[in-house]
This record gives structure tokens, C-alpha cells and sequence, in this order.
């Protein structure tokens, strides 16, 4: 078996990110593994804001707040968040790297695989979910589909998990 040397959380702030969370430090531990928590901003949510920004910019000289702020703002915000969930999970003291991207999760999670070359992946069954994840399928669902290194999902129990945001 290959040695695992680098471990993917993905979180995506749901009520779930602490059971994620538990289990990839556990295994890091465990382990010996470097740990980097990936959260992705859905580019749908970025582009809902770009129209929002572009009908409040509509006759005014001065629209309170850019696209690049927000984006700066919910980066700041996540990260924060990420690494207060990290706290509470039991990693206080432990040395972990964090990601915050902008895309598609699927496809962003796919490309952090093999860009910060993860050996094994960490997601929950359950996380944010809305109709598109019905209609097209969830992140984890495609996930275990195609994901080129192992993954291991954490079962969500019906107790709610660790609350991350």
C-alpha cells in the first residue's frame, strides 16, 4: 500500500465540517500526514452576486462594495471559519495548510487533488445541499465516481455533527 503522505479535507461549512474534520486529523495523526483543508465558493454564488452588483450599480456613480471585496470578505470569512472548525475538532496544535477556491467544487477538488498532491481524501456524505445537487448530483457523489486517489466518506449521522459556521 502506498504511504500516505498528504490528506484533503473537504469542507464545505455545513453543519457537517466537524465530523469531517474529526476523522482527516484522527487520520493525519495517525498517519504522520500532512492535512490541507480545501473549502470551495461555489461560482454560481459569485456569479448570483456579479448580476446583484450590476442591477445596484445601475445609475449610481458609486456601488458600496466591488466583486473583488466580496470575494475578499467570504475568503476571509471562510478561512476564519475553517480554522475555528479545525480548533474544534481537536487540531489546535496541529500544523494544517488551507485552501480557499472559486469554481465548480467537483472540479476544483479534482484539480487540488493533483495540484498539492494528495494521497487520500476526506468528505462527508451530507453537506450543503440545494435542487441542483438533486438534479445533478453532489459533490461526494461525483466524487466517488472519479476521484483518482482514495477517498474516504465520513457517514453523517443523524446527531448533526459538529456545527462550523
Amino acid at each position: 500500500m502506498k504511504k500516505i503522505k498528504r490528506i484533503l479535507a473537504a469542507c464545505d461549512l455545513s453543519a457537517y465540517t466537524g465530523d469531517v474534520l474529526d476523522t482527516a486529523i484522527g487520520l493525519a495523526d495517525s498517519l504522520d500526514a500532512g492535512l490541507l483543508v480545501v473549502n470551495v465558493i461555489n461560482q454560481r454564488d459569485m456569479d448570483s452576486m456579479q448580476e446583484a452588483l450590476e442591477k445596484i450599480a445601475f445609475g449610481y456613480e458609486n456601488v458600496p462594495i466591488s466583486l473583488a471585496q466580496h470575494r475578499a470578505d467570504m475568503e476571509g470569512e471562510r478561512l476564519q471559519s475553517l480554522r475555528e472548525a479545525v480548533q474544534r475538532a481537536g487540531g489546535a496544535d496541529r500544523k494544517c495548510d488551507y485552501l480557499i477556491k472559486i469554481g465548480d467544487p467537483f472540479q476544483v477538488i479534482v484539480e487540488v487533488i493533483e495540484q498539492e498532491q494528495a494521497d487520500l481524501v476526506v468528505i462527508g456524505t451530507k453537506g450543503r445541499s440545494n435542487l441542483s445537487d438533486v438534479l445533478h448530483g453532489s459533490t461526494a457523489e461525483r466524487l466517488f465516481r472519479r476521484c483518482l486517489v482514495p477517498l474516504l466518506s465520513v457517514r453523517i449521522s443523524g446527531r448533526g455533527g459538529h456545527k462550523a459556521d
